[in-house]
């Protein structure tokens, strides 16, 4: 486990050139995320960079690599903000409102087909799928009911 101050070079294959993506070597999550555990506690490695450098991370915001390689800790390719603003930056919205509707209506055949079938389905996280189910996320893509008037 690190300490404050320990360098981190046996954990990250540091490029050639300030540029280059830095690449986790350690754990990793189902997503290729790196992780690790800091001060008891597990963390993604991207969010320990930013926090080993920067300082703490704000309330309700992420950590993400604006490069869009998920395993970078690159701290020159690492961005914090909130996750929509970080979605629309990397361009990183993979579903579709008809992707959303299909998830929807897995969820009555969710006994036999888990969230986190779905999500690798869709290249999302289980917990994205979840959101949707319960309608913290994506809820302006309802469909619409179309009246009899048109």
């Amino acid at each position: 486990m690190p300490h404050p101050g320990q360098p981190i070079t046996q954990r990250v294959q540091i490029g050639k050139s300030p540029d280059d993506c830095w690449l986790w070597l350690g754990s990793t999550t189902e997503l290729g995320h790196g992780k690790i555990t800091f001060g008891g506690r597990d963390m993604l490695a991207h969010r320990w960079i930013w926090s080993q450098l920067f300082g703490p991370i704000p309330e309700g915001a992420v950590v993400y690599p604006t490069c869009g390689v998920v395993g970078c800790v690159n701290p020159h390719h690492l961005d914090c903000d909130h996750y929509a603003t970080s979605c629309r930056r990397r361009g990183a919205t993979k579903l579709l409102p008809a992707d959303v509707a299909e998830i929807r209506a897995a969820r009555a055949t969710a006994v036999a087909t888990t969230a986190r079938t779905i999500a690798m389905r869709y290249g999302v996280s289980a917990n994205t799928v979840r959101d949707i189910w319960a309608g913290r996320s994506w809820a302006r893509a309802r469909p619409r009911k179309v009246s009899a008037n048109g």
